[in-house]
């Protein structure tokens, strides 16, 4: 028998799981059902536009986690921007298991993705962006050289993640988010 009852942190991690693997087109109601042990009556009691709603609170629930363990502390000027660099590339090696996991990014703007959806991915894509381009000014970049430094790195985390995908190089991602990391206190260390 199917389990009947799940809190909602759990469920939520269920349905990230799900999205991240399968995107939003490549799951359907019974898969959802199947791997989060809830009937289908469960899911639409807890979402009741069905898919459209557990797909946005997979992704309200993912913003906050990032706001929480990336975004926040990169805006702590408590710590070094070095130090604040590193932990961010930890939580990400983590948050993508060395590059073995999808981003939610990449796999929801597959096919044809909602516009309410992307808006919100957006806005978490936004402020990853603004986080990082705020330590680019800290550590001597001027303004535009920031704005491109951030969107350089968060393309070369997306992309890490779809070539090591592609060729099945496990070394892939790890080695680039090693190359920013020296490069990154390359810049620290400047004169």
């Amino acid at each position: 028998m199917a389990q009947q009852t799940i809190d909602d942190n759990s469920l939520l991690e269920s349905l990230f799981e799900i999205f991240r693997n399968r995107g939003y087109e490549g799951t359907t109601i019974s898969q959802l059902s199947e791997m989060t042990g809830l009937k289908k009556s469960s899911l639409y009691h807890r979402f009741p536009a069905g898919k459209d709603d557990m797909v946005k609170a997979v992704v309200r629930y993912v913003s906050a986690q990032l706001h929480q363990h990336i975004i926040g502390p990169l805006l702590d000027s408590q710590e070094a921007p070095e130090k604040r660099f590193s932990d961010m590339l930890a939580t990400v090696k983590a948050i993508y298991s060395d590059g073995r996991k999808n981003c939610l990014l990449n796999v929801l703007n597959l096919g044809d993705a909602k516009d309410d959806i992307k808006a919100l991915l957006n806005r978490d894509y936004q402020d990853w962006i603004a986080a990082l381009a705020k330590l680019g000014l800290e550590v001597g970049m001027d303004p535009q050289e920031a704005a491109i430094w951030s969107g350089h790195f968060l393309t070369i985390v997306q992309g890490a993640l779809v070539i090591q995908r592609l060729t099945g190089d496990a070394s892939t991602f790890g080695n680039c988010m090693e190359y920013e990391q020296k490069q990154f206190l390359k810049r620290c260390n400047k004169p």
